[in-house]
């Protein structure tokens, strides 16, 4: 919650940051993010006007943030009827409000007619979003927060939780004073580590012998839930001759951890009554990122420790809308509502609702951010629009980025501050609107969704990220697809949030709640992948 009052210049301003008890993410408690947030909200740097840079090399000056929003229309439109829709990217974040990833979405693929639409979440959960697809068939973790309070063992690989996710760490802390277990996976002796029961210290790279070790053993221990596996999963037949790669031994000498130290592991989470897994960059970040995902998401689904309290697969965002973002398909061949390019059903239903000819949705996709900036050093595109991102400090190979900015035509930078690595590489500078100055929807790990209301007022000419969206979109000629709202997506609303707590998906308001943890449905039938 935030206290405001007002400055010396008349204007509303944040004095002070405080947790709210009410709030079912974190029941008050604030991380130093939080605590600190009026600093940031206060800080010095804010953009209040767009700026232009005429000539590459000179410093930008200002513009009026209307003839700022013409320019950048009039640009990307050239080089669109120059060069073809693919000349232009777009690259967003889990930063932006889930109104503002939409319309980005809605923009790129739909009316610009390009799939070169990339986030900064390529960068951490996209390998995460593609194992739960694979594995359960959508994107999302099937669990909650609530779920902290009922597990019996906690396994936790890839992710420095006490450190990178505080708040939700001191929960899962009371649960272990309750007798939970904690077991940790990590090559480095971390905070979190310093906590476990049980803290095996990988060697890097090989999660996956180690979680196919773990089934391996959970099969030879009994610890099978054979009723769960009949009723809810496809293709186990094949995973007994598959795990047989991966005996104790093996598995021993191949991540460095000790085989009494593999079997108490297996032999914890086997037993377990109710046992919950978190991870993040640790297992994401990977040549095979998205085979880990699978391999932990079989060890619940082997277990049937999944869709019941206490139990499942928890991956943990980075970001506070990273995964609305996945939802509104704001990366690779994704459409809004977990839909892709590359379902024909989709793209229909999809063109419907945007009030597109049939066919106009493209199947042709790129392979991510990397890619992305590498082809634009390469020529191949021209313009590139950043939204509430800084991949200059953030995307590895720094200079193929930079080479990129340089190399391209047009090169839009939109932040709330003036001066970042990114923006010193912009044509055009939209100023932004910061969190506490916009109005929107925000998804946290456990889908949550958060109402975010403006506390105070942006400086000068700033708007929220979804304003500069729609207005550009509007000057480069779609302004009837531009200038509507509609009513709600999945099942929720902005009004729906306001008084109770909404996760996606979400009922129609004539359909039941939203369940939480404890009388959530049962899982769909879901493939253990080898």
């Amino acid at each position: 919650m935030l206290d405001v009052g007002h400055g010396p210049d008349g204007r509303r301003t944040v004095r002070k940051a405080t947790g709210d008890r009410a709030h079912p993410a974190n029941a008050g408690r604030l991380c130093a993010k939080g605590a600190t947030s009026v600093d940031l909200l206060s800080a010095p740097g804010r953009l209040a006007t767009a700026k232009v840079r005429r000539e590459r090399g000179t410093a930008p000056a200002d513009l009026d943030v209307d003839a700022a929003i013409t320019e950048t229309a009039r640009r990307l439109r050239s080089i669109v009827d120059t060069h073809g829709p693919d000349a232009v990217a777009v690259y967003v974040s889990g930063q932006m409000t889930l109104e503002a990833q939409y319309l980005a979405n809605k923009l790129v693929k739909g009316f610009i007619g390009t799939n070169q639409i990339e986030s900064n979440s390529r960068l951490c959960m996209a390998s995460a979003g593609s194992g739960y697809r694979l594995s359960l068939g959508a994107d999302g973790p099937p669990g909650s927060y609530d779920d902290f309070d009922h597990a019996d063992v906690f396994l936790v690989i890839g992710a420095n939780m006490a450190d990178c996710h505080p708040i939700l760490f001191l929960r899962l802390r009371d649960r272990l004073k309750a007798g939970a277990k904690l077991i940790v996976v990590d090559p480095r002796r971390t905070a979190t580590a310093d906590q476990a029961d049980l803290f095996l210290q990988i060697r890097p790279g090989t999660d996956l012998a180690l979680l196919n070790g773990l089934l391996q053993l959970i099969v030879a221990n009994g610890h099978l839930d054979h009723d769960f596996i009949a009723a809810h999963t496809e293709g186990w037949e094949a995973m007994p001759a598959f795990l047989a790669g991966y005996p104790p031994g093996r598995v021993a000498e191949i991540t460095g951890i000790p085989e009494a130290d593999l079997r108490r592991a297996a032999d914890l989470i086997g037993s377990a009554a109710d046992w919950t897994s978190c991870w993040t960059m640790g297992l994401n970040q990977s040549t095979h990122g998205t085979w880990n995902t699978n391999a932990l998401i079989n060890l619940h689904l082997a277990t049937g420790a999944i869709c019941r309290p206490g139990s499942g697969p928890f991956s943990l965002t980075g970001q506070p809308n990273a995964m609305g973002g996945r939802e509104m398909g704001y990366m690779g061949p994704g459409l809004p509502g977990q839909r892709s390019v590359l379902v024909p059903q989709d793209r229909a239903f999809t063109e419907d609702v945007w009030g597109l000819p049939a066919g106009t949705l493209r199947t042709d996709v790129g392979k991510g951010t990397v890619e992305m900036f590498s082809r634009m050093a390469e020529g191949h595109i021209k313009a590139c629009w950043i939204i509430c991102t800084n991949p200059v400090a953030s995307v590895g190979n720094r200079r193929t980025v930079i080479e990129a900015l340089e190399a391209a035509e047009f090169v839009v930078a939109q932040d709330a501050f003036a001066e970042t690595e990114t923006t010193a590489y912009a044509d055009v500078i939209l100023p932004a609107a910061t969190w506490s100055e916009t109005d929107g929807i925000m998804v946290n790990s456990e889908r949550t969704l958060t109402r975010v209301r403006p506390a105070v007022d942006p400086p000068g000419q700033a708007l929220p990220d979804w304003q500069l969206i729609a207005r550009v979109a509007t000057e480069m000629g779609h302004g009837e697809a531009f200038t509507r709202a509609t009513g709600s997506t999945r099942g929720r609303s902005s009004r729906s949030t306001r008084p109770t707590r909404r996760r996606w998906p979400s009922p129609t308001a004539t359909g039941s709640r939203s369940p939480p943890a404890a009388d959530a449905p049962s899982c769909p039938r879901s493939s253990p992948t080898g």
